[in-house]
Formats: C-alpha cells, sequence, structure tokens
C-alpha cells in the first residue's frame, strides 16, 4: 500500500464486502468510499472514512464481521468491526485476536468462517 492511498485497499475492500453481505443496510461500501487516515497500533488498525455530510447527525452504531481474516504470521488472525453513522461507514477496525503483533501487511490473506 502506497502512504497516503485515499481509496479503501485489497483487504478492506474485502471486509466491507462481507460486512455488506451481513449487513445489506451499509451504504457506500467500496472503491468509491475516500479514506481519510489509517493508523496502525502494531496489533490492529483503524480506517477512517469521509461520512456524507447527511449523515452527520444521525446515530452511530457498530457491524461485527462474523469471519476470520487470516494473514500470514498471525497465528489466531483478525477480527474487525465496522463503526457506522447511520448506514455510511466512518470507521474500520482491524484487531489482532489474542493481541498478536500484526504490522499491516496483508498479503495472501483470505476471510474465512468462524471457528
Amino acid at each position: 500500500m502506497r502512504p497516503g492511498q485515499i481509496e479503501p485497499n485489497d483487504l478492506e475492500l474485502a471486509i466491507l464486502e462481507r460486512l455488506k453481505r451481513q449487513e445489506n443496510s451499509i451504504r457506500n461500501p467500496g472503491r468509491q468510499l475516500h479514506v481519510l487516515s489509517r493508523k496502525f497500533t502494531g496489533v490492529g488498525s483503524y480506517t477512517t472514512f469521509n461520512v456524507a455530510k447527511s449523515s452527520v447527525d444521525t446515530p452511530k452504531r457498530h457491524v461485527v464481521l462474523e469471519a476470520v481474516i487470516a494473514v500470514p504470521g498471525v497465528e489466531h488472525g483478525l477480527g474487525a468491526v465496522l463503526w457506522l453513522k447511520g448506514d455510511d461507514p466512518e470507521c474500520l477496525e482491524v484487531f489482532s485476536y489474542a493481541a498478536e503483533l500484526w504490522d499491516g501487511v496483508h498479503e495472501e490473506f483470505s476471510v474465512g468462517p468462524k471457528g
């Protein structure tokens, strides 16, 4: 991923697509989202999206990914939570299970069933 990339990357797109299948009310999933920032924590990441002005005053809610993201080097995998303002994505949180270190590298990832 290039620094300053303002479109969702392949991992973010795959997570958003899976979340959309879980919760079909989610609006604007995919490449039309504008990424404002990405923060890597060592055990996960936060990707903040530009929220439509029409959604600013709507209630916040979240959707938890009902799958495990497999990435090389993270034994227990990753999970994700999408924070929404109304039905618009606001922030995608990706986290490692068992507080395993993850540096954000996601080549050869897969999103599979939990358990």
